[in-house]
């Protein structure tokens, strides 16, 4: 109830009228209601945003509550001569006490020491206080002592049910359509609700439109502007409107844009808006009030574009400099800057990403579907936006993107970040001779360079790096990818230390690969798009300790990468495996087309293909279809320390198991290869030993194997073993090996065999389309209809299949038609 409000000697605002036309703020209300547990409740905000309308409903509410006492101040008008009034007035009251303090402004009126001594002298006292300023009520030393909660500004906004209720009052005609539009424009701001709805019942007119809604909504804004621009006690030049161009405000921003406040310091123009209500308050900084904001930004662009122009430009540097990218990016994009906010991206795509995946994610949706493809565009969205890596029309603009840099010469001239920009985009359209030429380059000018930001030199040795990994010369891409690790800021550090352990992986050594990932198994980096190499490496990991099912979950989880982009290769063939050593041998080959239509979009080098190759060899060997993993290699693929494990492999299981040894051997001991290629080879000549001497096959290449194995943790290669070899193999090694062998599933483990279709059921099968009759194929056959029914009745059998669509996949998924299915 209230209680003796007139005896307090002030200019009580309590006395103010409250239209008959002003909705009920429903939801501002149930905050302040839940919100009265608390000693002390803050409502933030500019003029305008409706904060003494809702005091004032709020203590209509709390009218009707016979268990509390109210009272209704204003806090810059109420002295503290005036204490012992309201203490005395309270205590004549219900035992619960609420203070409501309109227009508290510290310096005047009633300080925070006088609040504060309030609550210490009443200990049954809780107090709302409104303040279009930060107080001394949000200091951390009073948040000891009393319970403080801040309902901020954006929460008194109206919702577009209370703005619907305002017009209906005002007896305004509406629809749908223009409701939600002047909700848009209005931002649920209660000033500019009341203004739009009383100009349109002074009129007459409808809402029914949305240009009538975007009308009013101007109007009411100009309107507002107006009336704080009348109360504030300085002139508003276009030099102050400029401050609209940056959403909040401090002194540090004012003075990186240029604004001039004509009299006084920059400080005290800051502190002239903050005091006449024009700014959200904060303790930290001061936020343009939208209608304002919008209002300002408006005419000075109109005057002054060029200026606009200028100051956003500098208020984005200051902003990055200042550790804002996030919000340097948000202006960038309303002000359609691509170029620039590609270049955010580039340089602090990370801290944004940490702040905000999902404005993250928005960021470089708008950068995909807005910007003008310019080769720094796109360059960042080849590295950060799936939908651009997986994109067919992205080799095209790459080409376009290239067009428009200069050549590696040039550039290494005198434009180090075009030069960075060339290696990665000749890459990415799949130019592996020129970005090698390019990266070169870039490697000369790095090491001469001694004043490169730390940036620029970290992504150049990243680009070189990447492109050494590209063209199989793991090394030479470890050395550039090490000068990355020690240098690089934490994510950066992470997407290059999971490269590295690609590498390692790549080469056999597992262990290395291990020490390179422990450190990073909590890093909140690893779900970001420069921890998806991490990612890649962990699921390599899992399959190489024997963890198939995991591995292949892994895997699954990052089926288009972004960021990892050029370890597709590596990706899809360690996926294809895991499905083999996870019961799903039959779908590995389908697996595969899927990887490679992504990778359609960045064409893998000679290296990354032959990665490929190999594990749909492997795919073919485990589905019993030696001879043709063994004409895979026919061509470009020939022999190589890359390629030879998997002939060798095919020639063992096509039957050939003297061949089989004898370049097993050959390329396993005499051409120095890494531990993994080695390994593959020593396995598949103590096999091949195995089927032509039996147990008198020699032992040495199993206990050099074996030793190889144990000192590099590499395991995996035993699963090429067949079942039928099995046995044997396992006798020749010592307990431990065997244990860590027999851990690991084979190859072959889960498979089946592949049907086997007679000559006439493989030509019905190659004539089977979705659009064929029987008719067509029995023409196209010479033979009768009646003798294509009974094969495709014979090969439906066989694939375990009953209709012809599900025959085309299946035989797609055995890998008996090669060519892309229609169904």
């Amino acid at each position: 109830m209230l209680i003796d409000v007139d005896t307090v000697p002030t200019a009580v605002r309590s006395v103010r009228r409250i239209s008959r036309f002003w909705a009920a703020r429903t939801h501002s209300l149930a905050l302040l209601r839940d919100a009265l547990t608390s000693d002390v409740v803050l409502l933030r905000g500019p003029a305008g945003v409706g904060k003494t309308s809702l005091l004032r409903q709020f203590a209509a509410y709390l009218d009707d509550d016979t268990q509390r006492g109210v009272q209704f101040i204003d806090g810059s008008l109420t002295t503290p001569e005036s204490i012992p009034q309201i203490l005395a007035a309270f205590a004549e009251g219900p035992s619960a006490h609420v203070l409501l303090i309109d227009n508290h402004v510290e310096g005047a009126g009633l300080s925070t020491d006088h609040l504060l001594h309030l609550l210490r002298s009443d200990s049954n006292l809780q107090i709302v206080v409104a303040t279009r300023q930060a107080s001394g009520l949000e200091s951390p030393l009073v948040a000891l002592e009393f319970d403080v909660q801040v309902i901020p500004a954006e929460h008194l906004l109206m919702t577009r049910d209370e703005l619907a209720e305002v017009l209906e009052l005002n007896g305004v005609a509406t629809t749908e359509v223009g409701i939600d539009a002047l909700a848009e424009r209005t931002h649920g701001w209660p000033a500019l609700v009341q203004l739009a709805s009383a100009r349109l019942r002074l009129e007459g007119m409808p809402l029914r439109t949305r240009d009538e809604a975007m009308a009013v909504a101007e109007y009411a804004n100009a309107a507002l502007t107006a009336d704080l621009e009348q109360r504030l006690d300085m002139p508003v030049s276009d030099d102050v409107r400029l401050l609209a161009v940056a959403p909040h405000v401090t002194v540090a921003i004012a003075d990186a844009m240029g604004v001039d406040p004509m009299s006084g310091s920059t400080g005290e123009l800051v502190a002239h808006l903050r005091d006449a209500g024009f700014m959200w308050p904060s303790s930290t900084r001061l936020t343009l009030a939208e209608p304002i904001r919008e209002q300002w930004l408006r005419e000075i662009t109109a005057r002054r574009p060029d200026d606009v122009g200028r100051a956003r430009l500098r208020l984005l540097a200051h902003l990055v400099d200042g550790g804002e990218p996030l919000l340097a990016a948000q202006l960038a994009t309303d002000a359609a800057q691509w170029t620039t906010l590609a270049g955010v991206l580039r340089s602090s795509g990370p801290e944004i990403w940490a702040r905000d995946p999902q404005g993250f994610e928005q960021l470089v949706a708008h950068l995909r579907t807005r910007a003008s493809m310019t080769p720094a565009v796109v360059d960042v969205l080849l590295m950060l936006d799936p939908v651009t890596a997986t994109s067919l029309d992205t080799p095209g603009l790459v080409v376009a993107a290239l067009g428009q840099l200069p050549d590696a010469k040039s550039a290494a001239s005198g434009n180090l970040d075009a030069l960075i920009l060339r290696v990665s985009l000749l890459r990415a359209a799949g130019r592996f001779a020129l970005s090698t030429e390019a990266a070169t380059m870039l490697g000369d000018v790095v090491r001469r360079s001694r004043d490169l930001r730390p940036e620029v030199t970290c992504e150049a040795w990243y680009q070189i790096g990447m492109t050494s990994l590209a063209m199989g010369k793991l090394r030479d891409a470890r050395t550039s990818l090490t000068h990355v690790e020690g240098a690089a800021p934490p994510a950066l550090r992470m997407r290059a230390r999971g490269v590295i352990a690609i590498i390692d992986l790549l080469e056999g050594d597992v262990r290395s690969a291990r020490q390179v990932l422990t450190p990073d198994r909590d890093d909140n980096w690893r779900r970001s798009p420069w921890g998806e190499g991490i990612r890649l490496a962990e699921a390599w990991l899992e399959l190489e300790t024997g963890d198939a099912a995991g591995a292949r979950a892994l895997l699954d989880d990052i089926p288009a990468t972004a960021g990892a982009r050029e370890l597709w290769p590596f990706a899809a063939a360690v996926h294809a495996l895991s499905f083999l050593l996870s019961g799903s041998a039959s779908d590995a080959l389908g697996l595969l087309r899927t990887w490679m239509g992504r990778a359609r979009s960045t064409p893998p080098s000679h290296y990354q293909s032959t990665q490929i190759l190999t594990a749909r060899a492997k795919v073919l060997i485990a589905l019993r279809q030696a001879r043709k993993a063994l004409s895979l290699f026919e061509g470009p693929f020939a022999l190589a320390s890359t390629t030879a494990p998997a002939i060798a492999l095919s020639q063992l299981y096509a039957g050939r198991a003297h061949e089989a040894f004898v370049m097993s051997v050959k390329w396993g001991l005499h051409h120095e290869p890494a531990p993994r290629a080695a390994l593959e080879s020593l396995v598949v000549s103590v096999v091949a030993d195995v089927r032509l001497n039996g147990v008198a096959a020699h032992r040495t290449a199993a206990q050099r194997a074996e030793a190889l194995s144990a000192r590099h943790d590499l395991w995996s290669p035993w699963s090429a073993v067949a079942p039928e070899d099995r046995a044997l193999v396992l006798q020749m090694l010592s307990p431990a090996s065997r244990d860590e062998i027999t851990r690991r599933c084979s190859f072959f483990a889960s498979s089946v065999s592949v049907p086997h279709l007679t000559k006439r059921e493989q030509v019905v099968l190659a004539h089977l389309t979705p659009t064929s009759t029987i008719s067509d194929i029995a023409k196209a056959l010479v033979v009768s209809p009646n003798t294509v029914k009974t094969q495709l009745q014979s090969l439906y059998r066989k694939l375990g299949v009953s209709d012809r669509s599900s025959a085309i996949r299946a035989a797609h998924a055995w890998g008996l038609i090669e060519t892309d299915p229609e169904v």
